[in-house]
């Protein structure tokens, strides 16, 4: 398995830094027991495209198709499309010598508000009238017209404002490929095993009386409207059972917009109880540096608002004796750009909660062992500070 190209697959579909070395973790577990860029490459498409499908899973995204993540409308426009089209669209796909998407500049910011809601919209049965001019060779490039150059994967946007049509060509290229990738016998196993291992863990969440798939999707929907003020609706909603990360079975229930915004919940299949949530949205990645005395002076406020996340959003009123806060820092600037609070319970494990340094946004809950809070804290850079109950 190519770490790098995990990482590399994370930090393109946003996944926060300080999980990626856990997912990392439970990849090499899974290997030893038995973005918005995807890997084209001939061989290297066929040689990480079982872990990035992995990674995938975990983490609750749809790249590599997990159909269930693909609207209903959506799935119906792609299964319309005629069998040699799908079939010369993974050909290109294969034959690709380059290992990401490019594009020939930036979106603009008005460009990126409305390609999400225009993504929302594509889910719910907007489609573009036309399709993304695919060209063979850089001398066809047009000018200031959009258009995709096959042999270096590139995306050649117009000098102008994109159009919403031309949006929509791209949101609908995107699932194109995406959906081709289903004709590949190695995807087929992978989601082949995927299936039957979630039917494996569903049978056992029945035997224990757990709670339903639907139950668990009202919850996650719930906090969605709730606590982040933000409708699922237009989003990709897709769902995976999971037994290895928490001591509990749980459901991981992601909402997304591809490159804008990322919701995940992990519920507990026994009683409906919150695991974990965490946020990533695009505007943070171009947040500016924060210096660690920034940092500093946002410690105690973000740590009273991580306290009431815990007695209102979660009913948690432990009496916490020990609580960390933890970042990584080098230079005098944070690394991570954010702040985590470790709240140590009394069997020695930890609730953790995460803002972001930027703008003081909850970021990550999350149930953390003993085990992984010793791994963050000594990772290079990092710095831990004890708060006391009247900090």
């Amino acid at each position: 398995m190519n770490k790098t190209n995990i990482k590399e697959t994370m930090e393109q579909v946003n996944i926060p830094e300080d999980m990626q070395e856990e997912i990392i973790r439970n990849l090499q577990r899974q290997e030893n027991s038995g973005n918005y860029k995807y890997n084209y490459k001939s061989h290297a498409f066929k040689r990480t495209l079982l872990s990035a499908a992995t990674l995938l899973l975990i983490v609750g995204t749809i790249s590599i198709p997990v159909q269930a993540g693909i609207r209903y409308l959506v799935k119906a426009r792609m299964e319309s499309i005629p069998a040699e089209e799908m079939e010369a669209t993974l050909e290109m796909l294969q034959a690709q010598p380059v290992g990401a998407d490019s594009f020939s500049r930036e979106y603009s910011q008005s460009e990126k508000q409305r390609r999400a809601e225009l993504f929302k919209a594509y889910q719910n049965g907007t489609f573009p009238q036309g399709q993304l001019l695919l060209i063979e060779s850089e001398d066809q490039i047009p000018d200031n017209t959009l258009c995709y150059l096959k042999s270096t994967s590139c995306f050649y946007l117009p000098d102008r404002e994109l159009t919403d049509e031309e949006i929509l060509e791209i949101i609908e290229f995107n699932y194109k490929r995406e959906y081709s990738l289903s004709l590949d016998p190695e995807v087929q196993a992978v989601m082949e095993e995927h299936e039957k291992e979630q039917n494996e863990i569903k049978e056992k969440v029945q035997a224990d009386n757990g709670i339903t798939e639907a139950e668990a999707v009202t919850i996650a929907q719930e906090w969605m409207n709730s606590f982040f003020g933000v409708s699922p609706d237009g989003m990709e909603e897709t769902i995976n059972l999971d037994e290895g990360r928490f001591e509990v079975p749980i459901y991981n229930i992601t909402y997304d917009i591809r490159s804008f915004c990322y919701y995940n919940f992990s519920i507990s299949t026994l009683d409906g109880s919150i695991m974990s949530v965490d946020v990533n949205l695009s505007s943070w990645i171009d947040a500016p540096e924060i210096t660690e005395e920034q940092a500093k002076a946002q410690m105690s406020e973000n740590y009273q608002t991580a306290l009431r996340f815990l007695n209102e959003q979660l009913e948690i009123h432990d009496e916490f004796e020990t609580v960390y806060c933890l970042y990584r820092a080098e230079n005098g600037k944070l690394i991570s750009r954010e702040l985590a609070y470790f709240f140590q319970k009394d069997d020695g494990n930890f609730y953790m909660v995460n803002f972001r340094c930027s703008n003081s946004e909850f970021s990550i809950y999350t149930h953390a062992t003993e085990e992984w809070f010793k791994q963050l804290s000594e990772r290079e850079n990092a710095v831990l500070i004890t708060l006391s109950p009247e900090d």
